[in-house]
């Protein structure tokens, strides 16, 4: 079987071949223009799934050529959606993680149509399932949950203790409540965004390090030194969180998460990490406190999560799930 993987960014698509039975090929189709060395597509004036479009049409894909074709995010989905149509291809096309909210969903009756053509739509939620089949007004059945995929990458440093709290993530975060939370705790944390637009207007106290922006390697050493995981988050439908969720599950790291659609399918409730009520500062102060003085139950709760990573959230278990769809 000859499938085709259409993913927006090159050194995502390093992993799915690994996976692939015997009597399967595969072939990377690149819906962006290559990236600068700073690892952004180029500009263009075009909304992005035009602009995706017009780089698979110029590289001269012929979606026949394929029995299935997977596509990553939605802007590339529309892309090979459209050309899709253009070249009155009877290939099934299986989208894989689209997120429909903000701006998007305003676009959706341009979009409905296009999406429509998808044989699957693999969302990373049962929330964002159940939701999505609503907003597209397409069968139930045409949805399916599959857990994001992740495993620890060869060079994350072995887990030490830092004595800090460590927030990771820009996504739908609610750093707000945590700032009250921790404020007038001896407990250090640190907190990793892209820019300060989820703090919603709230000042850092005095023993929050704020970080924007961290490359790679320092991104990895601070997941990996990091006392414990924090990841605060607003009550949506949407996905959000669970990358960082199982960057720290796999690194063996404790966790206390908001209790919110797009992560509790990739929690056991004090088993593999702590939840607590979204926009609750006290309930998540509490726990903090509590976990921060408890060595014993931060390695019980990471030993859990780090196996809990590695026996249902593998590439090898995504891959042969998504196999199964065809």
């Amino acid at each position: 079987m000859r499938l085709a993987f259409a993913i927006p960014w090159r050194d995502l698509g390093s992993w799915l071949f690994e996976y692939l039975p015997n009597g399967h090929t595969g072939e990377l189709l690149f819906a962006t223009p290559e990236p600068n060395p700073d690892r952004t597509p180029r500009a263009s004036k075009l909304p992005p799934y035009l602009a995706e479009f017009f780089c698979l049409l110029g590289r001269g894909y012929k979606l026949s050529d394929y029995d299935t074709v997977f596509t990553w995010e939605l802007r590339c989905a529309l892309a090979v959606l459209l050309l899709r149509r253009l070249q009155r291809a009877k290939t099934p096309v299986i989208v894989v993680g689209p997120i429909l909210r903000g701006g998007i969903s305003k676009a959706l009756p341009l979009f409905r149509g296009l999406l429509a053509d998808a044989t699957k739509i693999v969302c990373f939620s049962s929330a964002e399932r159940d939701e999505y089949a609503g907003l597209l007004r397409l069968p139930m059945e045409r949805f399916v949950f599959l857990p994001t995929p992740w495993a620890a990458p060869s060079d994350v440093p072995t887990p030490t203790d830092g004595g800090f709290a460590l927030a990771l993530g820009q996504s739908n975060r609610d750093y707000a409540t945590l700032f009250r939370a921790v404020k007038g705790l001896e407990i250090p944390a640190t907190v990793v965004a892209a820019d300060d637009m989820p703090f919603g207007g709230v000042t850092p106290p005095p023993n929050v390090t704020v970080r924007f922006n961290t490359d790679h390697n320092t991104t990895n050493a601070l997941i990996a030194s990091a006392r414990l995981h924090l990841i605060p988050l607003h009550p949506t439908s949407f996905s959000s969180g669970q990358t960082v969720l199982l960057r720290a599950m796999a690194a063996h790291k404790a966790c206390i998460v908001s209790s919110v659609p797009g992560v509790t399918d990739y929690v056991e409730e004090n088993q593999t990490a702590v939840l607590v009520p979204p926009h609750n500062e006290s309930a998540l102060r509490e726990a903090l406190m509590q976990l921060w003085d408890s060595a014993s139950e931060r390695e019980r709760l990471g030993t859990n999560a780090a196996q809990a990573v590695a026996g249902r959230f593998g590439f090898a278990g995504f891959m042969k799930h998504l196999l199964e769809l065809i």
